[in-house]
């Protein structure tokens, strides 16, 4: 502050027209004049001298006066206090939205991904399909969204639940290896490879699996089945193993990996295939193997259109 403006400014002050901020500028003034800070505009001797004229002149004031007087002190003595104060509740705010912000991994048609999760637990991603994750794990569960296939294997935290949403299942573990398939026009599907987990949908309890259990969850019906483990994340290792398929069942597989799709008026639902297919394989090759093998019905390929087949 220059000397003219703090002369001014204390000329306002003694004729009682100070402004509540133009009070708490002057005692912070004064606050930097009592450690002669350059800031200050004075040399030591002339800040000295200032203040006293100021104390005097405070001294002299009625009492209800310098009471109301006390007051703004006070204020402008606390003012970097709540100036601290709300420095810190913002970098509280921005270290709780870090905390919480989530993140989503996403494959592609015929791509897998390998996440590793912020407890140490591992997702696989088979293709087309996302996972959304938190950059950290807070509050009473580790919780995880998603959408398509993945294969999890979940470290062992019985004081903090492991808990996958996919679409309208919700799977609880508390250290397990299992396979949640969710996609679109599709049975959702939750098959156990080790450990235990609950499978709810909306607060109700559809079924606790275990290894080698697997819940197919379609039409608000479930039904419990038992796989082979070693196919439940076959594709993982580069390969696609279908045990004892539908028709149906197979395109599935190769709509879900490929990003493709069939059509057909041919009873799908019929046919008991059993397939093997590695991730070298292009998609007409495995076209070919199923026409080859399918016997009822025996189905043909053609393609309609840029990632569209019928099924003839």
């Amino acid at each position: 502050m220059k000397q003219q403006d703090l002369q001014l400014l204390l000329e306002k002050y003694k004729a009682g027209k100070c402004t509540a901020a133009e009070v708490t500028l002057l005692f912070a003034w004064l606050d930097k004049t009592a450690a002669a800070t350059p800031e200050a505009g004075l040399s030591s001797e002339a800040a000295q001298s200032v203040q006293n004229a100021v104390w005097q002149h405070i001294s002299k004031k009625p009492a209800a006066k310098r009471r109301h007087l006390g007051l703004w002190m006070a204020a402008a003595t606390l003012l970097p206090f709540f100036i601290c104060l709300l420095t810190w509740q913002q970098h509280s705010r921005q270290q709780q939205m870090a905390a919480v912000s989530r993140l989503i991994s996403r494959t592609g048609p015929t791509e897998t991904r390998r996440v590793l999760l912020p407890d140490g637990s591992v997702a696989q991603l088979n293709a087309s399909s996302s996972l959304e994750y938190p950059a950290q794990f807070t509050g009473h569960e580790r919780c995880v969204s998603i959408k398509g296939q993945v294969f999890l294997d979940i470290k062992h935290q019985p004081q903090q639940p492991f808990v996958a949403l996919s679409g309208d299942l919700r799977i609880t573990v508390l250290g397990t290896s299992f396979l949640v398939r969710n996609i679109p026009g599709q049975p959702a599907k939750v098959a156990v490879a080790s450990g235990k987990v609950q499978v709810a949908r909306q607060q109700q309890v559809l079924a606790t699996l275990r290894p080698s259990d697997m819940l197919t969850y379609t039409d608000k019906r479930t039904f419990i089945s038992s796989t082979d483990t070693t196919t439940i994340n076959a594709w993982i290792r580069g390969e696609q193993l279908l045990s004892g398929a539908t028709l149906q069942q197979v395109l599935w597989e190769l709509e879900a990996y490929h990003g493709v799709t069939f059509s057909s008026r041919l009873p799908l639902q019929q046919g008991r295939l059993d397939l093997s297919f590695s991730s070298n394989m292009t998609l007409q090759d495995k076209l070919d193997i199923i026409a080859t093998i399918s016997v009822a019905p025996k189905v043909h390929f053609r393609e309609t259109g840029k990632g569209t087949y019928e099924v003839y």
